[in-house]
């Protein structure tokens, strides 16, 4: 079939302003279903715009795909970028546009990666009648806690190299800068990124504004994120925030098991089956979950091979990622009710056994949540520990946080995501690690993963992290799931507080996997209070990093007594 391809068609919002947009469609005057994504990252930019569906191919099959440009943001007018603000009218306002348009036949399709998929929801919030089936892939649902904040902390990685690498380019494009300053303002930005991992006592952002202090209002949102440490009216305004219940269109949801929105994309599944706003969409809304990081949909993720059956361009040795993204679409877009009869409500990758398997709901109704407990002498085990084991402890230093290793990590492309051996840690003295005994036999776990931690600081303010790490025969230590909270942010939202010194419950959550350990693998749980530049600094004194003066040591005790069970929950299949 040929396709025509319309360049920087105009569509008009209620305001006045235009946004622009490519459009990829079958040649000829017949109506057809149309595709939409909203990206704030360039419509020309196919590599990107095209990673989980190609619209060239879409096209070919019979639909039109509308990629638009999104308010302020290359060919769309609009005035100074910041996230999300308009997305929800300006969405509702292209789907009222592609819906009055020759071409459309009245049904719609919303979809995309990341940012688009934040966009797809936010049209799916809209309700709007013609919009029929969108697959977000990867995508957050609430501002503060699926972006730039996780459980009280910042994600300073993903906030400054997104505003930096992502947005800062673009922003410096439409200030209209000479050529001479506009050349030398990229390099500084470059500059800034290549050194990212130095800032402990020098931020690349410090450094950029020091020389520009006009840089605050070419990325103001950047700085607007930096006065909300906590969730509020603002923060829950500018994205999705659990508004399932006004949702009507099914959705396929894509998802990593390293991937930074995992947390995200499982509530938005949880949402949608338990109070979207028709019986269709809760009943027909699936999951897929890959063991990949953010964006990159490949078979080798951080310095695992989970074998080509794993890879978004050849699921399972059957379709890749636009094929199965077609079905969906041809399901609700051309009344094809073959197109995903048989498919399962939920597709999991089970890493370890790496193989994909299908569940018929999320978690598994058959997994069993069981502790392994945190002993004295680096111990991990399912035993239950003594009235009068001993306490292990560290002190964590600001001026000397333990560095990023691996992960759900947005960041340059000197941190590695994904699972990554940990021994460049393992040996530090503000890292406590727990073991197991080689396993007689194979475990899988398949669900949430939550660390129950009785731990004690002698700091006015501190963070917990933790992971959950496969040990090889050989040694080699691979993170499997992370959780991180700070102190002050769980006092806030449950009330755990106390003097300090005194033991308190602190609840990380790891969020999730499907993995097999092996038999003659280790389980290995890490404990520590930084993980740098992924995560910005807690200065321990009360004050946020960014405003405060100093920073001060803090002795950290983990508890493990029969009082005290610091342990682990895995949900354990099988």
């Amino acid at each position: 079939m040929s396709i025509t391809i319309e360049k920087n068609v105009a569509i008009p919002m209620r305001d006045g302003v235009v946004l622009r947009a490519d459009i990829y469609r079958p040649t000829g005057e017949h109506p057809c279903p149309v595709l939409l994504q909203r990206t704030p990252y360039n419509k020309e930019f196919l590599p990107l715009v095209g990673m989980t569906l190609d619209p060239i191919r879409a096209a070919a099959a019979g639909y039109a795909v509308v990629i638009q440009d999104v308010r302020a943001r290359w060919a769309s007018g609009g005035g100074v970028f910041f996230p999300y603000v308009n997305e929800a009218a300006d969405g509702a306002d292209t789907l009222d546009w592609i819906a009055a348009q020759p071409f459309c036949d009245g049904g719609i399709g919303a979809y995309g990666l990341s940012y688009m998929g934040g966009t797809t929801w936010l049209c799916a919030a809209s309700g709007h009648p013609a919009l029929k089936a969108i697959s977000p892939t990867t995508a957050p649902n609430d501002f503060w806690r699926n972006h730039f904040w996780r459980d009280g902390v910042l994600q300073l990685s993903t906030l400054v190299m997104w505003a930096l690498r992502v947005i800062g380019p673009a922003a410096l494009l439409r200030r209209g800068l000479d050529l001479p300053t506009l050349g030398t303002r990229l390099v500084e930005l470059v500059e800034a990124l290549d050194h990212f991992g130095d800032c402990v006592r020098e931020r690349p952002l410090d450094r950029l504004l020091a020389a520009h202090p006009e840089d605050a209002e070419f990325v103001p949102f950047l700085f607007e994120v930096l006065r909300h440490p906590r969730p509020d009216a603002w923060t829950e305004s500018l994205l999705f925030s659990d508004r399932h219940d006004r949702v009507r269109a099914p959705a396929l949801i894509i998802a990593g098991w390293h991937d930074m929105l995992l947390g995200g994309d499982l509530s938005h599944y949880a949402g949608m089956r338990t109070r979207a706003d028709s019986a269709e969409a809760r009943e027909q809304t699936r999951l897929v979950v890959g063991p990949w990081s953010h964006a990159m949909f490949l078979n080798y993720v951080g310095q695992l091979d989970f074998g080509f059956r794993s890879s978004g361009y050849l699921l399972d040795l059957r379709e890749d990622l636009t094929q199965m993204q077609l079905r969906w679409f041809n399901r609700w877009l051309k009344g094809d009710a073959t197109s995903f009869a048989t498919d399962a409500p939920v597709r999991v990758f089970v890493q370890g056994a790496n193989r994909w398997r299908d569940e018929a709901v999320w978690p598994p109704a058959r997994a069993r949540l069981t502790p392994w407990y945190l002993r004295a002498g680096a111990a991990l085990c399912m035993q239950a520990p003594r009235a009068d084991e001993r306490s292990d402890s560290y002190v964590y230093d600001p001026e000397d946080p333990c560095p990023t290793c691996g992960g759900t990590l947005l960041m340059p492309p000197q941190y590695s995501p994904g699972p990554v051996d940990q021994a460049p840690i393992l040996g530090r003295r503000d890292v406590l690690v727990y073991t197991s005994a080689p396993l007689a036999e194979d475990l899988e776990i398949c669900g949430p993963v939550t660390l129950n931690l009785f731990a004690s600081t002698s700091a006015v303010d501190t963070d917990w992290m933790a992971k959950l790490c496969d040990v090889h025969p050989d040694g080699r230590t691979f993170n499997v799931c992370d959780g991180v909270v700070r102190a002050s942010y769980q006092a806030h939202t449950n009330g755990t507080t106390g003097a300090p010194d005194t033991p308190i419950r602190r609840e990380l959550d790891l969020w999730a996997t499907a993995m097999v350990f092996r038999a003659g693998h280790r389980l290995r749980v890490i404990v520590t209070s930084s993980d740098f530049p992924r995560y910005d600094r807690n200065p321990n004194t009360g004050a946020s990093s960014f405003t405060a003066t100093g920073s001060a040591p803090a002795l950290q005790t983990v508890f493990h007594t029969s009082d005290l069970p610091s342990c682990i929950n895995l949900p354990v299949v099988g």
